[in-house]
């Protein structure tokens, strides 16, 4: 049987530096690879991936580009908040069961981080 593991959300952008810097330098992101000519950075922390792509019209979701899991989000929330992160949603408790919070980062787009805090019944997409 086929077994989807992962999923890389590109972010577009003007420019690869601001945004690359804030994803390693405030959220802890690791860069795997830097292509400046053709407009690339792809980046990982753990085992979630994002890619940073240069483009002359980049487009920014209204609400988050993704939603990454964590676990030990309130300390992860502590965390961006002592480096400066732009807290755009504070931490929020959803009676669907999710405990997350909002990050902005340059070029526009935000990410959230939470995770699971009670089984509810609910269905969450398998977002745990």
């Amino acid at each position: 049987m086929t077994e989807l593991t992962s999923c890389r959300p590109n972010l577009e952008v003007h420019d690869l530096e601001p945004t690359v810097t804030h994803l390693t330098a405030i959220l802890g992101f690791e860069l795997e690879l830097l292509e400046p000519e053709m407009g690339l950075a792809l980046l990982h922390r753990d085992t979630v991936g994002l890619a940073v792509v240069r483009t002359t019209n980049p487009a920014v979701n209204e609400t988050t580009a993704c939603y990454i899991g964590v676990r030990g989000v309130d300390e992860f929330y502590r965390h961006c908040r002592s480096q400066g992160a732009i807290i755009s949603v504070d931490l929020t408790d959803h009676p669907w069961g999710l405990r997350d919070f909002v990050v902005e980062i340059p070029g526009g787009h935000r990410l959230a981080f939470g995770e699971r805090i009670a089984a509810t019944g609910a269905d969450t997409g398998g977002i745990d």
